[in-house]
């Protein structure tokens, strides 16, 4: 048997150089607490567990843990996998700096430490769709950050959804209707601008309403509350809610990246009608 607190400490002091941050994957919250207390009090530390009552135990603990959608132990070593994804997702929004070297201890069914460089990281989703698309990747990782506020948060308590789509507007006007009257007509650009934090909150409000709000590619909002028109024989997957279609459909459509927020706690972005990059929040 591992002894796992042990592996780790010998690697935090026997590494010649030192790490950025920890992550840790875990099935086990006793595991998890006993490599906590090991760690350097300053070294930043992520926790991911697919169980709620880990997640619960190591929060109650002052620990912050992540769920995760996938179950570990029907992964084995293809947890590392879901590691990966997991990094090159804070890279693409800005959560994990390239050039970061980060130590990623498996607690559980696998268990054991990996050293990551990110600098041997080459493939970066998020930075891939935004050149494809030719939006900056700035603007993207705003986008997804306020996704995410509006799917961590929801409404008056209750879970909520959100549709963006962002492209060429006379496109995206195109394939879609008015559903009530513009609010962000008459409002400065400087006001509109998802890259100043300060307007994520009204854009939030703005989102809950019907329809899906637009951006243009510099990632100005142009319109909310639009209705996005699906064609005749665009039918639904196995699965998949009207907002997902709509998304979908404006993303083939006006060649253009939708990003839609769905109440059950996820984060898919389309392009040119595929699924292209999905977030599970905890």
């Amino acid at each position: 048997m591992v002894d796992l607190p042990a592996l780790v400490k010998s690697t935090l002091e026997g590494d010649k150089r030192s790490f950025d941050a920890v992550m840790m994957v875990t099935a086990s919250a006793r595991k998890a607490k006993s490599v906590v207390e090991v760690l350097p009090k300053e070294l930043p530390l992520t926790v991911l567990t697919s169980q709620s009552k880990i997640k619960n135990s190591l929060t109650d603990a002052g620990i912050e843990t992540t769920k995760m959608e996938e179950h570990l132990s029907a992964q084995g070593l293809g947890v590392l996998n879901h590691v990966h994804d997991f990094i090159l997702q804070g890279m693409g929004e800005g959560r994990i700096s390239r050039g970061e070297r980060l130590l990623v201890v498996l607690a559980e069914p696998v268990e054991g430490v990996i050293v990551i460089d990110t600098n041997v990281l080459s493939t970066n989703r998020l930075a891939n769709i935004s050149s494809e698309f030719h939006i900056e990747l700035a603007i993207l990782t705003k986008l997804m950050e306020l996704a995410r506020h509006i799917g961590s948060r929801g409404r008056e308590g209750h879970a909520v959804g959100a549709l963006f789509a962002i492209g060429p507007l006379p496109s995206l006007r195109k394939y879609s209707t008015a559903l009530v009257l513009n609010p962000f007509k008459g409002h400065p650009t400087e006001k509109r601008d998802i890259g100043d934090h300060a307007n994520h909150e009204s854009m939030a409000e703005f989102a809950w309403l019907d329809g899906a709000i637009l951006f243009n590619r510099e990632g100005i909002a142009s319109d909310a509350g639009r209705y996005i028109q699906v064609p005749a024989g665009v039918v639904p997957k196995p699965g998949e809610g009207g907002r997902h279609l709509a998304a979908r459909a404006i993303s083939q459509l006006a060649e253009c990246i939708a990003i839609c927020v769905s109440s059950n706690g996820s984060i898919t972005l389309y392009a040119n009608g595929r699924d292209r990059y999905k977030v599970k929040l905890s």
